[in-house]
């Protein structure tokens, strides 16, 4: 029996470095690793075809949680029944998953497992926008701060009411076109 490592985070901004340790530490004898979204298509997680291409009958492909492996709860669920056919068991470092001990009952338990992630994903995003609605309303400004003084804002209202175009306006005060526009576009 072989274990197979398979990590995975959404966006280059994330660091897959935790999750290798983990697969470093559970002994895994192949690791694989990608950035990319776990909604993007199967053909486009090259490096999880790689993972599953390494598994042979017997053995174990290994990940963080079962989410790594796909985003929706069919996803998940297709993915591991696939691996099931294969004889290829699937566990996870939380500890939720491990197929290998259970038999039959192992795609009903990834099943309830998924959706159950999936219900969770949900309720996350509710709550953030929720939490991100009421911040607006009481005030909270999101975004970048803005980089432009008042006397500045002041200068390009100005030429603009002089009926400046915007490209003489940006070469005139040494800004770019579209700053000039954000800037009225806030006034």
């Amino acid at each position: 029996m072989t274990l197979i490592g398979y990590a995975r985070c959404s966006t280059t901004k994330q660091d897959t470095q935790a999750q290798l340790d983990a697969l470093a530490g559970a002994q895994c004898d192949q690791i694989f690793s990608e950035h990319i979204s776990g909604a993007a298509p199967f053909d486009q997680r090259v490096e999880l075809q790689n993972a599953i291409a390494a598994c042979s009958s017997g053995d174990v492909l290994v990940v963080a949680k079962l989410d790594r492996l796909g985003r929706s709860m069919e996803d998940c669920v297709s993915r591991v029944a696939g691996l099931l056919d294969d004889d290829i068991h699937v566990r996870t470092l939380d500890g939720r998953v491990d197929t290998k001990g259970l038999g039959k009952m192992a795609k009903l338990v990834v099943g309830i497992l998924a959706a159950a992630a999936e219900i969770e994903r949900e309720l996350i995003l509710e709550r953030t926008d929720e939490g991100r609605r009421r911040a607006q309303d009481a005030g909270v400004k999101f975004g970048r701060k803005r980089t432009w003084t008042p006397e500045l804002a002041a200068t390009v209202k100005q030429f603009r009411d002089q009926k400046m175009s915007y490209g003489a306006i940006a070469k005139a005060l040494n800004i770019s076109i579209s700053k000039v526009r954000r800037i009225l576009d806030a006034a």
